[in-house]
């Protein structure tokens, strides 16, 4: 059997991720699908508008076999740490035979060409990037401008840089996995306007927050991504935005010391400081972000520290999680037949831990310990961000079941 592994957020599940998984499937002649998907917080450094069962839920009835888990450590972090991150977990199960994912670009071989340069960088493309840092340009600024020079400016496009990712990931794991790429159509990553059937998560997520559009959004949606959303929202089960947390965000800045906050991941040149100034007199979300942003520093970049800081990710954590001989989990949120299937193919081919139920969880190793406490923790804080009350317990991981589709 052939299948074919896709990293996702369905941040919610529309028409282009279900356009993208019958392409991959075409594209690869495979039967079966696994995707790795962010728990409660994103690549972005965002919560999630729904749950991680709900949106997996959303997948499985969309016709995605198998649904995992990315950890947050890996799933709130930087494009290279999320592609690794997750592509680890795909080429632990033993199966996986391809790896799908959408491109602006849509040509396999000039994202591989430049992926294979980021690994074995060229002397002239290094020259640039110092000549570039040396006027003043950040590292990762640099960077993008010296390559987008030589490369026909596919960094500047974030579908192609997450690409590029995952394939990178691939070779330094020394991989089996093909990548493949399916061509973004109909509109742009960051759109946030409504492009037909086809629209961006960025438009939805606008609409969603904006409570509008809601017409736009059924027609953008696949019917169980609709009837699924709908419901949530009738439940107040979602969406779930920043400016849920900014108590508790503003608590836990004020209340953290600066060696505290200079113990995130990538807080350096004294943004420790800024961050104090900006959580004592900030009183809501939008201002706390405008008084952090700079030049230097995006608001993806931001976005990601404050996740760091309320769900306590610290330095060391993201160090382990880079290593190339780091453990994984395989931690399962939905699945209908084939994807059981897959588990039991799965289970002849993995050393590392299936995790169907969390209370039945045992490990030999204090990194996986730690990062398993980190997803229990994410999902009691992201808790405290739903309206209704029935949903925010903490311990929702112990007592949710990976869905089972037995229709589908």
């Amino acid at each position: 059997m052939k299948v074919v592994g896709i990293i996702a957020e369905y941040n919610p599940f529309h028409n282009g991720h279900k356009y993208h998984l019958e392409q991959s499937k075409n594209m690869c002649n495979s039967q079966y699908s696994v995707a790795v998907m962010s728990g409660n917080f994103l690549q972005r450094g965002e919560p999630a508008l729904f749950d991680k069962w709900t949106r997996a839920k959303m997948a499985v009835l969309n016709g995605i076999d198998l649904v995992l888990e990315l950890p947050v450590v890996y799933s709130c972090q930087s494009a290279e740490i999320f592609a690794f991150g997750a592509v680890k977990i795909l080429n632990s199960l033993g199966i996986i035979d391809y790896l799908s994912f959408g491109s602006e670009k849509g040509n396999i071989e000039e994202l591989y060409n430049l992926a294979e340069a980021l690994i074995n960088e060229p002397e002239e493309i290094s020259n640039e990037i110092k000549h570039l840092m040396n006027k003043g340009l950040t590292y990762s600024k640099a960077l993008g401008d010296a390559y987008n020079k030589y490369y026909d400016d596919i960094l500047s496009y974030p579908n192609n840089v997450l690409g590029i990712e995952y394939i990178k990931s691939i070779l330094l794991l020394k991989s089996s996995i093909k990548p493949v790429t399916v061509k973004r159509v109909m509109n742009n990553y960051n759109d946030v306007y409504f492009t037909g059937t086809i629209s961006s998560a960025t438009a939805i997520r606008k609409a969603l927050k904006e409570n509008a559009f809601l017409e736009e959004i059924q027609t953008s949606t696949p019917e169980a991504s609709w009837d699924i959303i709908k419901n949530n929202i009738m439940i107040k089960k979602g969406p779930v935005f920043w400016e849920d947390f900014i108590d508790i965000l503003l608590y836990q800045i004020r209340r953290s010391s600066y060696k505290d906050i200079k113990n995130l991941p990538d807080i350096k040149e004294g943004l420790e400081y800024r961050f104090k100034k900006a959580g004592n007199s900030s009183t809501c979300f939008e201002e706390l972000i405008n008084q952090l942003k700079t030049k230097r520093y995006t608001r993806t970049f931001l976005q990601r520290c404050l996740c760091h800081l309320l769900l306590g990710i610290n330095k060391e954590d993201i160090k382990q999680a880079k290593e190339i001989l780091s453990p994984v989990y395989i931690r399962i949120l939905a699945l209908n037949k084939k994807g059981r299937d897959l588990l039991k193919e799965i289970r002849k081919n993995t050393k590392f831990p299936i995790i169907n139920k969390p209370a039945d969880f045992e490990s030999d190793s204090s990194y996986l310990d730690r990062i398993f406490e980190l997803d229990i923790r994410a999902t009691d804080i992201y808790s405290l961000g739903i309206k209704n009350n029935d949903y925010r317990m903490a311990g929702m991981d112990y007592r949710t079941s990976p869905f089972y589709a037995d229709s589908v």
